[in-house]
């Protein structure tokens, strides 16, 4: 068993390539942004771990409709105008006091990676020593942020609405419902090739998989959930889909999922 697995690990911010200790971190989001979900969730996951390490994280709430996303100060941070955004600050002995280096990250799935490369506990990529549930967990993550999010995303529709005359409710729906049907298929298929490991365990320890991959939460649920509810927004119902439903209502238990999913009123579906 690694160090990791064990829930012990060593982070050295002195080793990061001569930019400094890392201090704070700003994230710029919007409530119902569900990229920006994704990283709420994540840091809620993570902030006992980045309490212990004294690092201090900061929430900066744009609105969707705010003319701050296209100001000239938020595009010299993001040139795309969109959200999550994070600035991760560092503090270097040789720099001047009150200057700090700044690290910029404008995709949800980069800034995972750094939030997970630094604070790495709870780990929400499964080991390399469970190459089945690695990739797993990696590609039902990759399908909502490849194939489902953004072909839909309010970008998207609103160009189909606005400049083409399309349906773009109807779009957003047929996209979900694919994207939904394969996760369905890849979970589904995963847990019968887990059963059979199952099935040559000692019944103590056998244990019914609750999320995505396995009996703990993975970034594949991280980027679930907030599509699921970006689904039941557009009207998409999730009965369809009863092993994924059954993983969203199971997250949702969670705190750190209820406390920073889209709109942040606590509820599944507004």
């Amino acid at each position: 068993m690694s160090r990791l697995e064990k829930g012990h690990v060593d982070v050295d911010f002195s080793k990061m390539k001569g930019i400094g200790s890392l201090s704070s971190l700003h994230l710029y989001t919007s409530p119902l942004s569900g990229c920006s979900a994704r990283i709420r969730t994540t840091l809620a996951f993570k902030a006992s771990f980045i309490n212990q390490l004294k690092v201090s994280v900061t929430e900066h709430s744009i609105p969707f409709t705010s003319e701050e996303l296209q100001s000239t100060t938020y595009l010299a941070k993001n040139p795309n105008g969109s959200v999550p955004c994070l600035v991760a600050k560092f503090r270097h002995p040789e720099t001047k006091a009150g200057q700090e280096n700044e690290v910029i990250i404008t995709q949800s799935p980069a800034i995972f990676d750094f939030i997970e490369q630094t604070f790495p506990t709870p780990p929400l990529i499964p080991s390399i020593c469970a190459p089945r549930e690695r990739t797993l967990a990696l590609s039902l993550a990759s399908l909502v942020a490849c194939d489902i999010q953004p072909p839909q995303n309010s970008r998207i529709r609103a160009k189909i609405a606005h400049d083409f005359g399309g349906d773009s409710a109807a779009w957003a729906r047929d996209v979900y419902q694919r994207g939904f049907s394969v996760y369905e298929t890849l979970i589904v298929r995963a847990r019968k090739e887990g059963q059979e490991v199952e099935d040559s365990l000692p019944n103590e320890n056998k244990a019914e998989a609750r999320f995505s991959v396995g009996h703990s939460i993975t970034v594949a649920d991280i980027f679930l959930v907030p599509a699921a509810q970006g689904a039941l927004r557009m009207g998409v119902k999730l009965e369809s889909w009863p092993v994924l439903k059954a993983v969203v209502d199971e997250c949702w238990k969670e705190k750190a999922f209820r406390d920073n999913g889209l709109g942040g009123h606590g509820r599944l579906v507004h």
